[in-house]
């Protein structure tokens, strides 16, 4: 594969490619050359940017799909392959697409993987996407756990489990599934849906700390899949609900 970015229109490869400048992020989806819940995620990096920088993207969904497609493909990436591609718009208005490594599935998954999960006490996000800053904090706050975990869990100063639009985070008990917020970003929908689907009903409410230790499953939703905990601390968790969720989470290419 030869990974590569979309600048404004000039084509380089993803290992030379820097943004310098502040940026709005959305990680969009695609398998089999299309982009899913394209739209959506163009809307809301809009709103982001004019939050953030006082004005908004005017990319087209048609003109996204041209390039995010085309880009794939000269990146040589499977079409039988799940890849994430992120969309940035920089403080300067300059759009870019990056083709990211893909993963080797069909759709949306549970990953082989198992994590466990460790507290650590953050502020609670204000964006409706991702920008250079929270990707910063989430990667600072990433390497701070190493030892401790292999997620971080983010906790409010009250002690109560903290959700994020672009990783919303979700717990099992009975039959019910419970996450600390709702958001309107792609992510958060996407696994609203799922565990509809899977005959789960969906409650909001607050997760402190001390109660996630009577949870049967815990786990993590991004654009390409969830992350299901194995542990917190001692106490063992689950993954048969979040299998099933995962299950409806994406559809398979034809």
């Amino acid at each position: 594969m030869n990974l590569l970015v979309w600048d404004d229109g000039r084509v380089v490869r993803a290992s030379e490619y820097r943004c310098p400048r502040s940026y709005v992020l959305q990680r969009i989806h695609t398998l089999g050359y299309q982009a899913t819940n394209l739209g959506r995620h163009i809307m809301l990096l809009r709103e982001s940017s004019a939050e953030l920088f006082g004005f908004m993207s005017l990319c087209q969904v048609g003109d996204a799909e041209r390039i995010i497609s085309r880009l794939l493909q000269e990146s040589r990436v499977s079409p039988r392959f799940s890849c994430s591609v992120a969309m940035r718009l920089d403080s300067r208005g300059t759009l870019s697409f990056e083709v990211e490594t893909p993963s080797y599935y069909e759709g949306a998954s549970l990953r082989a993987k198992r994590l466990r999960g460790a507290f650590i006490h953050a502020s609670e996000p204000r964006e409706v996407c991702q920008n250079s800053v929270t990707v910063a904090i989430d990667a600072m706050n990433d390497s701070r756990i190493k030892g401790y975990g292999d997620m971080p869990l983010w906790v409010d100063e009250s002690d109560n489990l903290i959700s994020r639009p672009w990783r919303p985070i979700f717990a099992v008990y009975g039959k019910r599934v419970y996450t600390p917020q709702q958001f309107d970003s792609v992510e958060y929908v996407v696994a609203r849906e799922a565990i509809s689907a899977a005959g789960f009903e969906l409650v909001i409410h607050s997760l402190p700390v001390k109660s996630l230790k009577r949870m049967e499953e815990l786990f993590e939703v991004d654009i390409m899949g969830i992350t299901s905990l194995y542990a917190i601390e001692e106490h063992r968790l689950l993954f048969m609900t979040t299998a099933q969720i995962a299950d409806k989470m994406q559809p398979k290419v034809k």
